[in-house]
């Protein structure tokens, strides 16, 4: 019984210290410096490598390589959908107007949904290359791009009103301009 009992907290032993130690490449590097982990629903990674002269500036350039992988991701996210929306939409969106303002939207969503990137990990190698590891909340791009959507629509719905009103007053001049012209025509 005690024999039993042994090799199964062996086992248990065993099995938990291969689930705790990280899966690291031939160099010894973390695995996630060649294989960022796959993004999920709700999380995107990058991973940004950098050496310069210093450590510190090593951080930081990997730091801003990362968060530029992201903004990739985020701004080729963005622009697809935005492409659907237009080819769904029909030839109501296909001006030349309109278009220039969906691209307008897709840029400012980027940037601002980019607040949202956190480091999940550094990695020092020996030769000095820093290498980080981002992740980047997808809930960001999404509510970042309907906020930005939103506005679109109510700026645009303001553009409407003022064509209306403008629409309305040259109705009103030209009904002026008819009553003129009748009047004068009936005084000859």
């Amino acid at each position: 019984m005690k024999r039993i009992m042994l090799v199964s907290l062996l086992c248990i032993l065993l099995a938990a210290s291969c689930a705790i130690t990280p899966k690291t490449n031939a160099d010894g590097s973390p695995y996630w410096t060649t294989h960022p982990p796959k993004s999920t629903r709700s999380l995107h990674y990058e991973v940004g490598a950098a050496k310069q002269s210093t450590q510190q500036l090593s951080k930081m350039r990997a730091e801003s390589a990362a968060r530029d992988a992201i903004g990739r991701w985020a701004s080729t996210t963005v622009d697809n959908a935005l492409v659907t929306f237009v080819e769904e939409s029909g030839e109501v969106l296909r001006s030349k107007q309109m278009l220039e303002v969906l691209q307008n939207l897709s840029v400012q969503t980027v940037s601002i949904a980019l607040r949202g990137v956190s480091i999940e990990e550094y990695y020092n190698a020996p030769d000095g290359t820093v290498y980080v590891l981002a992740s980047y909340p997808v809930k960001n791009l999404k509510d970042a791009y309907k906020q930005q959507a939103e506005k679109l629509e109510r700026q645009y719905e303001l553009e409407k009103a003022s064509a209306e009103s403008d629409l309305i007053k040259a109705e009103v001049l030209l009904s002026y301009l008819d009553a003129l012209l009748e009047e004068e025509i009936s005084e000859e």
